[in-house]
């Protein structure tokens, strides 16, 4: 399998924390990281090709904040009759 590259931005206490965990286990950071994640998938019942298949879509929720005015669905209809 194809190896892809990810680049995260980390504060640097997750960095640290990472980097503790992987020198404990005798890891790179990546193969922890790796690790981790496969841990929770099994914990999960969510399976490594399941997950590199992609997320089930998500149903599109309406946000709207409490200081904007109505969506356009709820807008008044008016007749020009």
């Amino acid at each position: 399998m194809k190896s892809e590259t990810l680049n995260l931005r980390v504060s640097p206490t997750f960095k640290l924390a990472l980097k503790a965990a992987a020198n404990g286990q005798r890891r790179s950071m990546v193969n922890m990281l790796e690790a981790l994640l496969g841990d929770y998938c099994e914990q999960n019942g969510l399976s490594l090709d399941k997950a590199a298949a992609g997320p089930a879509p998500a149903k599109p929720v309406a946000r709207r904040s409490a200081k904007s005015g109505p969506t356009h669905s709820q807008l008044p209809v008016r007749s020009h009759g």
